[in-house]
């Protein structure tokens, strides 16, 4: 890897950083820096069995309520960017935007079909030609999480070869306190370069002792936004309206033996650029009406208490659909829709099992399904419906798994685990006719991935942790089905298997400059070498679309640091990632730049008061494999660059103000213009964002 002198140095300085302290006893009881808990210290619940971030043998990041509302994010896109490894592919926009994880990802023409997204445990996909992979509004989520590497796949499925990103929406419980029975949250926002405008409301009850309901609206409006230049950026606008109904029935009164049910309906419907990702369509205009439904029936049982038995369990129905009219420059269509709905069920139970001594062993043990139909019906003006197309062909996709994951757990010091998942699919042709033929033809496919994960707190400020895993994926509905007059689809094709090495250590200082001080620190590194990777490729007729002829290794290295004393707080990450096609030694085009993001901040909790300065940067790349499809955001080089912003929020602590917030944020301060490296359109330049809210 290039770039060794960088991380030798960095390396060093995070060794060498805690060395004064290392003669010094840990604090037994730990002063909380700010009242906002350090990322690495925070809670994960989706890797297994709940432990912090610094004592998770992968890597992982998670945001909270506090962390979503400082980021005053307009897009999704804008919640993920910060973290390390995580970057936005494609387009600005809540409808052009892709997501890549180490540098597997996206382009125009394809899916995120390599990382695995969840809401509220509901597995959501979408894929369509020159548009983003998940619509969704920030302001129905209270947490994320995002499990970077493959040996996310045990719990989630196979494919996750790059990744999980999991979203858990709000709850009632979230909003009511001291035993209020309704709690009513107003909140409205507004940024000046997109003239962009948020108002939101949530209700939460508890109308009686153990039932919980909320109810939330979003109203989201903003204009294209200009970049650094004052260029207005084409496909950066933003319409759209969502809305969140959840409840939870504790049975009882034990909230551990709980049905619990959520439906979260989100809307987009105006006029816009057929080209969401790039805007390479010029300015034609259609009109779509992007609805993404989400509805979830869950059950959850302790059985007061049991070591043996805590259920989770869970049916969901999802649907993603883009209904596109006014299309008339694509040909004589009166309107065109694409769909992607499935049914699915998910259990798992976790058993605790004392094994003397300090010796505890969690199993958890599971099983998935799910069946999603894909339909493309479009209808001509003079009424003829057509099934699909031949590079975007209708069919159906069953998956069934089961897996199973054990915790071995040592006192505080040692972590062991290991897991094993077995997936089967099945593929079912739709009706699309090409060249009068319609294909009948089933393909199932299986397979195994396992793993191994451990990590060892050698002193109580040191550890090393590190995980081998094996992670298939199946071929999906796209690659199975594409063909044309001339060129055949590819019922042959092998899953892409993963084989993913990665090492790291953490460390965890207290009381280590001053009193009540905290020092945390992770640093993973990670290579993932790729085989039987399936392309799409353009050759000669008589050759199939997707082949497997690609065999690519990707490496690299994610660094997480935080520092808190008293009020003042630092935090900052760095990611370095390389890819090349191991048979060519050609560059990947979904590597994203090096890049570092430092935070300071003061928060003083006595007043409400709080702010900092984040700054982004990102250095020149341009190890990339132009070609004749070569384009921004895919194989064109990007120069490096630097971005500051300022954050600013008030919680006024008593009088009439109390339960009020306010926040102001000052995005790229100096007007900056610059593309981050696998975005196709530039980004935003300088804006104020102001948000007001408050709960009574």
């Amino acid at each position: 890897m290039t770039k060794s002198k960088t991380l030798l140095l960095l390396g060093t300085a995070l060794i060498a950083l805690p060395l004064p302290a290392m003669a010094q006893e840990q604090s037994d009881d730990i002063a909380v820096a700010s009242d906002s808990q350090f990322a690495l210290d925070r809670m994960i619940i989706s890797a297994g069995v709940e432990k912090v971030a610094l004592d998770t043998p992968q890597a992982v990041t998670a945001l909270d309520q506090e962390d979503i509302d400082q980021l005053q994010a307009t897009t999704i896109g804008d919640l993920l960017e910060g973290m390390p490894g995580v970057n936005v592919q494609g387009g600005v926009s809540q409808l052009g935007q892709g997501f890549n994880i180490r540098g597997m990802g996206t382009a125009i023409g394809d899916s995120d079909n390599r990382i695995l997204m969840t809401v509220d445990g509901v597995t959501k996909f979408y894929e369509q030609y020159r548009m983003g992979a998940f619509f969704s509004e920030p302001e129905l989520y209270k947490r994320v999480e995002v499990l970077r590497g493959p040996a996310s796949s045990t719990l989630y499925g196979a494919g996750a070869l790059a990744g999980v990103i999991n979203f858990t929406t709000k709850d009632a419980s979230d909003f009511l306190s001291n035993g209020d029975k309704l709690a009513v949250r107003l909140k409205g926002a507004t940024e000046t370069n997109a003239e962009g405008h948020t108002l939101s409301g949530i209700v939460a009850t508890e109308p009686v002792d153990g039932v919980e309901l909320l109810g939330s609206y979003n109203y989201r409006r903003t204009d294209n936004y200009k970049n650094g230049d004052g260029d207005v950026v084409p496909a950066s606008a933003t319409e759209s309206d969502s809305w969140l109904v959840k409840g939870r029935v504790a049975i009882g009164g034990n909230k551990k033996h709980a049905i619990w049910a959520s439906y979260q309906d989100w809307i987009s419907d105006a006029p816009q650029v057929y080209d969401q990702i790039s805007a390479a369509t010029g300015n034609s205009l259609m009109r779509r009406r992007v609805h993404d439904k989400t509805a979830v029936l869950g059950y959850v049982n302790d059985f007061n208490g049991s070591k043996l038995f805590n259920v989770e369990a869970q049916v969901a129905y999802s649907l993603s659909k883009v209904h596109q009219t006014e299309t008339t420059f694509l040909g004589p269509l009166a309107y065109s829709d694409f769909s992607y709905e499935s049914w699915q069920a998910k259990v798992q139970n976790t058993s605790e099992f004392a094994m003397g001594g300090d010796w505890t062993t969690f199993l958890i043990l599971g099983g998935q399904w799910s069946t999603q139909e894909r339909r493309n019906p479009r209808v001509a003006t003079n009424g003829t419906v057509t099934p699909g197309a031949g590079t975007h062909p209708e069919g159906d996709m069953d998956r069934y798994g089961l897996f199973g994951q054990l915790e071995i757990v040592w006192s505080d010091k040692l972590t062991i685990m290991p897991g094993v998942r077995v997936d089967w699919t099945r593929l079912t042709p739709g009706d699309t006719v090409v060249g009068g033929t319609v294909l009948t033809d089933k393909v199932k496919d299986s397979g195994v991935s396992p793993k191994l994960a451990a990590l060892y707190n050698i002193t109580p400020w040191f550890g090393l942790f590190g995980s081998v895993a094996r992670t298939v994926r199946m071929p999906n509905i796209d690659e199975i089905f594409t063909r044309s007059a001339t060129r055949p689809n590819n019922p042959d094709l092998k899953p892409e298997k993963s084989d993913n090495y990665e090492a790291g250590f953490t460390l965890s200082f207290d009381d280590m400059l001053g009193k009540n001080d905290r020092f945390r620190a992770k640093t993973t590194l990670f290579q993932n070498d790729v085989k039987d990777l399936i392309v799409n490729v353009s050759a000669a007729a008589g050759t199939p679309y997707f082949q497997n002829i690609n065999r690519s290794r990707f490496k690299g290295i994610e660094l997480e640091a935080e520092y808190g004393m008293g009020g003042f707080y630092a935090r900052g990450n760095a990611s370095f990632i390389d890819g090349k096609n191991r048979l060519t030694g050609d560059y990947l085009n979904t590597i994203p730049a090096n890049d570092y993001r430092l935070t300071l901040g003061y928060n003083d909790v006595a007043s409400g008061l709080s702010g900092g300065w984040t700054g982004e940067f990102a250095e020149r790349q341009d190890k990339v494999t132009p070609g004749s499809f070569a384009s921004a955001g895919s194989g064109l080089a990007t120069p490096g660059y630097s971005v500051h912003n300022l954050f600013f929020a008030f919680k006024p602590q008593g009088g009439v103000a109390k339960g009020f917030e306010f926040r102001i944020a000052m995005d790229n301060i100096f007007d900056k213009q610059y593309r981050r490296h696998l975005s196709s359109l530039a980004a935003e330049g300088q804006s104020f964002r102001f948000t007001v809210a408050n709960t009574f």
